[in-house]
């Protein structure tokens, strides 16, 4: 695929854009700041950063749930970020100036989320189901499976969640004992992946988002939650306007973001579809992770070190 790519951080945005001072920076999480096993380099961290002390706000945006989008961060860092969560369904303000505020909650609608169910439990397809409350004493998360399987195993290994393992799941949803979740990500098998994403996608069309987030994660959310929304929100919160935002990520999850901001990056690494659904909407090339992509992204756009 690399001969296909444009040349990295080669761009022809119009100069109107460039000239845009950049208010926020968003950034997918897994692929783009953080490695296979959830850590972040020291140099996105102080890239982070950097951008914070020149003044300039800072948002995770992500498919991961709140506690696991600030686990990789430190308390000072965690902070001073704002929050978009299970692919934009809930977005949080930043602790800056008072506790945090939900600035955004969509969840999956009752009859969209009870057929999804159903389908899930007719076709033995193995779920996780995210569990969303918010009370007086803050947010609580939950990630239950129907049960334990290498997809699962690598989602565990990749968000450093503890997973509840329940066979009773799909009956408990339909019986009402848990209501409608911000996410619900299938795992069909990768064999099955394609097969699965595009039977739901016909079967539920415009009545849900659905997105590829992986070898074996279909993730599944309200239809007007995504992270384009997220971006929106917390540009409100903030008092930047999209123009002035720059967004950096490297899966197809992320390309309504990319297309929102003012400037959208696509990441090195991300897969040949995601790539040219990327360019055909006008996102710029940065270099892969391994090679520090977002970092570079950042000093060129953002901190306009060229």
């Amino acid at each position: 695929m690399v001969g296909h790519r444009p040349d990295i951080l080669q761009t022809n945005l119009p100069r109107e854009v460039l000239m845009n001072k950049i208010g926020l920076v968003a950034f997918d999480l897994d692929g783009t700041v953080l490695n296979g096993t959830g850590g972040a380099s020291e140099l996105s961290i102080a890239t982070l950063w950097r951008l914070l002390d020149a003044g300039i706000a800072v948002a995770s945006i992500s498919g991961r749930s709140v506690e696991n989008s600030q686990a990789p961060f430190d308390e000072k860092l965690r902070a001073n970020l704002f929050v978009g969560s299970y692919n934009g369904a809930i977005v949080l303000g930043s602790e800056a100036d008072g506790p945090r505020a939900i600035l955004l909650e969509r969840r999956l609608a009752d009859l969209e989320f009870s057929e999804m169910v159903n389908y899930v439990s007719a076709n033995k397809i193995n779920f996780v189901y995210c569990r969303f409350e918010v009370d007086g004493e803050g947010v609580h998360e939950t990630y239950m499976a129907d049960r334990d399987s290498p997809s699962v195993q690598g989602l565990v290994t990749l968000t450093g969640r503890r997973f509840v393992y329940d066979g009773d799941l799909c009956a408990r949803i339909q019986g009402g004992e848990l209501g409608p979740s911000p996410k619900l990500i299938l795992m069909p098998g990768v064999e099955h992946r394609d097969r699965v994403q595009a039977e739901v996608t016909e079967i539920f069309r415009d009545r849900l988002y659905i997105a590829r987030t992986g070898d074996d994660r279909i993730e599944v959310m309200h239809p007007e939650a995504n992270k384009a929304v997220a971006l929106r929100a917390i540009c409100d919160a903030c008092g930047t306007s999209l123009k002035n935002t720059l967004a950096v990520g490297d899966g197809d999850n992320d390309l309504p973001m990319l297309k929102e901001a003012g400037i959208g990056i696509l990441m090195g690494n991300a897969d040949e579809e995601t790539t040219r659904l990327a360019i055909d909407a006008g996102s710029v090339m940065c270099p892969p992770f391994e090679e520090d992509g977002f970092t570079s992204a950042v000093e060129r756009y953002a901190l306009d070190e060229k």
